[in-house]
């Protein structure tokens, strides 16, 4: 006899979808890498169990034979809540570290804004990621190594080891 896997699959892994609580795009991402790992292979039977409010709406005015089809149910929700590429424009421009986030969050945030407002090069990212740090780690950054020569990847582990080194001499003088 044959060994036979089952896997057991919890509908709660997946977050409810109101069309405000996060981006629609990270949900689906999200939603889709729950029901791959999971075995899952209709995920157009999965999506409608998770929606709510707005998004509940919107799946509701598709017709039937749409509800059935993930990427029409995708197609669908992505025109009604994702951002529009001038507002994730504005957003990226402005976009900073924040206090307490870690440098990658920062990194893939500014990733993802850039890709809905159209896309840009590594040598843009890199640009904005540097401005968007705190004017201290700028500095620290800037007088390192030329900032051209260095990598997207390069210039973020650099960042890493600036907070970490900050972090632990905060903890030497306290």
């Amino acid at each position: 006899m044959g060994s036979t896997t089952e896997i057991t699959f919890d509908i709660k892994l997946i977050p409810v979808f109101d069309g405000s609580s996060q981006p629609v795009a990270e949900w689906l991402e999200q939603l889709e890498l729950i029901c791959e790992l999971s075995g899952i292979q209709d995920v157009s039977r999965i999506i409608p169990l998770r929606l709510v409010g707005g998004a509940l709406a919107v799946y509701k005015q598709l017709p039937l034979e749409d509800r059935r089809k993930t990427e029409k149910i995708r197609e669908a929700l992505l025109r009604a809540f994702a951002v529009d590429s001038y507002v994730a424009y504005n957003e990226f421009i402005v976009r900073k570290l924040r206090i307490g986030e870690v440098p990658d969050v920062y990194l893939a945030d500014l990733r993802r804004l850039a890709d809905l407002a159209g896309g840009v090069s590594e040598k843009v990212l890199r640009s904005a990621f540097v401005c968007g740090l705190p004017s201290r780690i700028r500095q620290m950054m800037k007088a390192g190594a030329r900032m051209e020569s260095l990598t997207l990847y390069e210039v973020l582990g650099r960042v890493r080891a600036i907070l970490v080194e900050e972090s632990s001499s905060i903890g030497d003088e306290g």
